[in-house]
């Protein structure tokens, strides 16, 4: 577990989030042949990572995907839901696909203790994550006490520490890489499933080793830690990369940052001291990242 769990359930609404509908008798068809995971191996009432990318392997929107009875709901970043649900249609043709935006829907998520509630899907990325369950906007999970309501930022915490990069702030559209986000350890891609837009080049990249960054987490020390959004990851002059999501956790706060994977690997055998901005940090890299992919030949660091 992170340092940040509680010892009692907890739940969030997340408004961040604008959920999707695809249904139809060729959706699971529809989404295998455009999405990086593999939807048809997710089990109904079960969710997973994934992502649609460019035909150069980058990043559009990354996205859970929660199966249904009748078809799946895609939950993305609201920011990323309008281009998303565009390409989606673009890709449908005179396929006999239903897509839908269920603005009247909302996403929840709960961690720390005690069953999940009717309906909610466990997220598969990490355990300190929980479970996430979509209903009616307006409505709370069943069995659910408004009293273990929290912060959102509580459970971003949760998922920073643990490494989990989500939304465009960390996985930047038509930027990002599938590797470099290290998504391809937390299930969002299927090497072995058939072709999806983007799948040669984030297969190349796998099978050849070239992946050159990645996203770690840190951990700041410090209540002083009060701006972080693109602040400087830095090792005395030198620039080692670039603050990306972000979440206090009451005596500090953990992010994400872009750094090579030269420097990973370097720092983590020795002592150098870190500044994120002004203020000290140090490298927080969870069990699953470990070990670390080696550096592409080309990675001059």
């Amino acid at each position: 577990m992170t340092d940040n769990a509680p010892s009692t359930a907890c739940i969030a609404l997340d408004e961040t989030r604008r959920v999707i509908r695809v249904a139809g008798g060729e959706a699971e068809d529809f989404l295998q042949s455009l999405v990086t995971a593999n939807v048809e191996t997710l089990p109904v009432g079960a969710c997973r990572q994934g992502a649609l990318l460019t035909p150069q392997g980058r990043i559009l929107a990354d996205m859970m995907i929660h199966r249904q009875a009748d078809g799946f709901l895609l939950e993305c970043d609201a920011t990323r839901a309008d281009d998303l649900f565009t390409r989606l249609r673009r890709y449908r043709l005179r396929r006999p696909i239903d897509l839908a935006q269920e603005a009247e829907l909302c996403v929840w998520v709960g961690w720390g203790g005690g069953d999940p509630p009717e309906g909610a899907a466990a997220d598969p990325r990490h355990p300190d994550l929980g479970w996430r369950w979509i209903g009616l906007r307006g409505d709370m999970p069943p069995t659910i006490n408004e009293d273990d309501v929290t912060a959102l930022e509580t459970w971003h915490a949760r998922r920073i520490a643990a490494g989990v990069p989500q939304g465009p702030v960390d996985l930047v559209p038509e930027r990002a890489l599938m590797l470099e986000a290290g998504l391809d350890r937390l299930g969002a891609i299927d090497f072995e499933k058939g072709c999806y837009v983007g799948q040669e080049v984030t297969a190349r990249t796998h099978y050849r080793g070239l992946v050159k960054r990645r996203l770690a987490p840190l951990r700041i020390e410090s209540a002083a830690a009060t701006s972080l959004s693109g602040a400087a990851v830095s090792e005395g002059e030198s620039k080692l990369g670039t603050v990306l999501s972000h979440a206090n956790t009451g005596d500090g706060a953990v992010c994400l940052a872009a750094m090579k994977l030269s420097d990973l690997h370097r720092l983590m055998t020795d002592d150098s001291a870190l500044l994120i901005g002004d203020v000290p940090a140090r490298l927080a890299i969870p069990d699953w990242m470990l070990p670390l992919p080696q550096p592409a030949r080309t990675d001059g660091g």
